[in-house]
């Protein structure tokens, strides 16, 4: 079963390759929902004696209200990431508009290429690159197109100009087109750049993790042979000096053969969750701690580096910021898909512990496909799930 499957060129953003990016993008992504919800206002201010029918008018402004809410709702940092099926409905609702805008002005429509509604879909379009994938893009940039194609042979006959009616289809669809197109190739330039970027940083860190295997093995071995000397030299030094070796040193050989065996067993099989939660407890002698990892399938060591990494930022994390006392995390993969339940005693106020988390929590909303925060019994529980 692969935890981690790569993600389709089909779905590949920016904002599933780098959050931090698509959050910095959206105060862009605002401006470009107020400028398309400035536009009508303007167009109606300077042409209102195109406006023929008033119903259809305020109908095409709604149908827009709703997809810059959709944008903006689908856009903010805290959400998890934009699905398919919203993104279906934002693009629906401009076609809404592109058909309502041009029967508000049926039969007075004399400059088709000044079209508010076009642009309005253009400039939504480029508002969307970080959020979806380039194909998507492209793919309603074509239906949007052939649209408003459609629209200005149909607006034709009330325009003053005497021009063929494809001409009419061109400069109704135009600035869809150009719009369209352009935020498709800079959405596929963004995801192709920050891959390849991902790419070379993972080869260099998991370069630099082969490199430091072997060091960190030795160090582990060396805490059990300083563990285990603690009671096995005393034993030696006392069995030779004695004259002879009773039936209680030999009893006591085999209990020190037994609990070396089962220590050295119990090494080998620890699941890389609680070889990663002893390592931090570790790094913390002054501080009790009870760590516990809950993964009988040791899904944590199938996972990609990526995912290893995020429970380890978010375990160390929970040791410095909260001075936990009790930590429990649980792997399972219902359906396939990586679940983890994370669980935090501290003796700080949950509300307190939430606000130093609050970055920590923010990351994970946009790196994973669900996620939730509750309390339970006096502990702070973090519920995540990947889906890509």
């Amino acid at each position: 079963m692969n935890l981690d499957p790569p993600i389709p060129s089909s779905e590949v953003t920016l904002e599933r390759l780098d959050p931090l990016s698509a959050a910095a993008a959206r105060p862009v992504t605002t401006g470009a929902a107020l400028l398309a919800l400035t536009l009508p206002m303007l167009t109606l201010v300077t042409r209102t004696d195109e406006v023929t029918q008033p119903f259809w008018l305020i109908v095409a402004y709604a149908a827009l209200a709703g997809a810059v809410w959709i944008l903006l709702d689908r856009s903010r940092p805290t959400r998890t990431l934009w699905q398919p099926a919203s993104a279906q409905v934002f693009q629906l609702l401009l076609m809404v508009m592109l058909v309502t805008a041009a029967a508000s002005t049926a039969g007075a429509n004399a400059q088709v290429r000044d079209d508010w509604a076009p642009l309005v879909v253009g400039v939504l379009l480029v508002a969307s690159t970080p959020y979806r994938p380039a194909r998507e893009i492209a793919f309603w940039t074509i239906v949007h197109t052939l649209v408003c194609a459609a629209l200005g042979v149909v607006q034709s006959p009330s325009a003053v100009a005497d021009v063929p009616t494809l001409i009419f289809a061109v400069t109704g669809s135009f600035s869809v087109a150009v719009m369209g197109f352009a935020a498709a190739a800079y959405a596929r330039s963004l995801t192709s750049s920050t891959q390849l970027w991902h790419d070379r940083a993972w080869q260099s860190a998991a370069a630099a993790a082969l490199e430091h295997r072997s060091g960190v093995a030795r160090s582990v071995q060396q805490q059990r042979v300083s563990l285990l000397n603690q009671e096995v030299v005393p034993y030696l030094q006392r069995v030779v000096a004695a004259e002879s070796i009773a039936d209680a040193d030999r009893d006591e050989a085999r209990r020190l053969a037994r609990s070396i065996r089962a220590l050295l067993v119990a090494d080998v099989e620890k699941t890389w969750a609680q070889l990663m939660l002893d390592d931090l407890v570790a790094r913390h002698p002054r501080l009790n701690i009870t760590a516990v990892a809950d993964d009988p399938d040791d899904l944590g060591r199938r996972a990609v580096l990526e995912r290893r990494t995020l429970l380890r930022a978010l375990a160390a994390l929970s040791l410095e910021r909260l001075s936990a006392t009790q930590l429990e995390l649980r792997l399972s993969a219902p359906e396939g898909r990586l679940r983890v339940r994370w669980e935090v005693a501290t003796p700080r106020p949950l509300r307190d512990a939430r606000h130093e988390l609050r970055s920590m929590l923010e990351l994970i909303r946009g790196l994973t496909l669900s996620s939730s925060v509750h309390e339970l019994a006096g502990r702070l529980v973090i519920e995540f799930e990947y889906g890509y």
